[in-house]
């Protein structure tokens, strides 16, 4: 379990992204632009209030700067993650250091590991760096520090699935150019793929059984980490007109324990609900291509076939 804590590849690459000012510099401006993002909507709001002769802030604009906030992140790691990960491996190739790295004593786990999280290292601390400026909706109500910290730690699951993905075209191609294109395909892809098949799944179940008045939610649903962030949002609001519940096109009956539900994974997201059952899907999706890529980099099993093949000639001259 050490090693996993001590991994030379995720130290070396840490200290290389992190020494400069650049980075600093980076985080300063990235923190000031979604600064001034919340100032112009509190100010903009602030005004249609007092136009209409009311100033009391209320609990909807402290939920609206929140959504705001939660989706620019959300964005954030969507768009900035794959393009950090998908030349981890192929630029190791490009620049013919990989086999040098393979024959350290890491595993190839530990190595696929290290470079995808020192990938993510820079997105990641810009996530957690804005984290005090979720604290400006406490000004409103409506949100608990519990519902930040919920959020968070579903900014980091996701972050994980894109980050293996990004990782595993990398791994499958040898050119980074063409790995991260590959990436942001796959992920673009996958996104609009899964709403409209579940989409059109939601269609064909409301056609079958006119009078179900449970909630259906499809399993290509669980597959996107889009409508977990929403599904999150809208419950974090109380499960009345949240984004997630027009998103998904169910009402706030959804969140009622007591209201049956069906559909793939029905069981668990009854229990978990649709962003907690959204986390666990992506994440198994997530460790499986890590394992992949981890196969695919070990140079062992192409000793292996040589080996047996020279094991199998030597017999048969014999």
């Amino acid at each position: 379990m050490k090693r996993w804590f001590n991994n030379p590849v995720l130290a070396g690459e840490l200290k290389i992204r992190m020494r400069s000012w650049r980075t600093v510099l980076m985080i300063m401006g990235y923190l000031a632009i979604m600064l001034a993002i919340a100032y112009l909507f509190l100010e903009t709001s602030m005004q249609t209030l007092s136009r209409y002769g009311s100033v009391n802030i209320s609990r909807d604009l402290g939920l609206q700067l929140y959504t705001i906030l939660a989706v620019i992140q959300f964005m954030l790691i969507i768009i900035l993650i794959p393009a950090q990960t998908a030349g981890s491996i192929s630029g190791e190739r490009e620049k013919q250091t990989l086999d040098l790295l393979l024959c350290t004593p890491l595993s190839s786990l530990a190595i696929v590991l290290g470079k995808m999280l020192s990938s993510m290292s820079f997105v990641l601390l810009l996530t957690i760096a804005s984290i005090p400026l979720f604290s400006l909706v406490f000004l409103f109500g409506g949100i608990a520090p519990m519902d930040i910290i919920t959020l968070f730690v579903f900014y980091l699951i996701t972050a994980f699935a894109v980050g293996s993905i990004g990782i595993f075209c990398s791994v499958l191609f040898k050119k980074t150019v063409t790995a991260t294109v590959a990436a942001y395909i796959v992920i673009f892809a996958l996104g609009i793929i899964t709403l409209l098949l579940g989409a059109y799944m939601t269609s064909e179940f409301a056609g079958k059984n006119p009078h179900f008045s449970g909630v259906y939610i499809a399993f290509p649903f669980y597959l996107n980490p889009a409508i977990g962030l929403f599904d999150l949002l809208g419950q974090q609001s109380g499960g009345t007109g949240g984004v997630g519940l027009t998103i998904l096109g169910v009402s706030s009956a959804m969140y009622n324990a007591n209201v049956a539900m069906t559909g793939g994974l029905s069981w668990m997201a009854q229990k978990l609900g649709v962003w907690g059952t959204n986390s666990v899907v992506i994440s198994v999706i997530a460790i499986i291509l890590l394992l992949i890529s981890a196969w695919v980099v070990k140079p062992v099993r192409v000793l292996k076939t040589h080996s047996s093949k020279r094991h199998s000639a030597d017999a048969s001259v014999n």
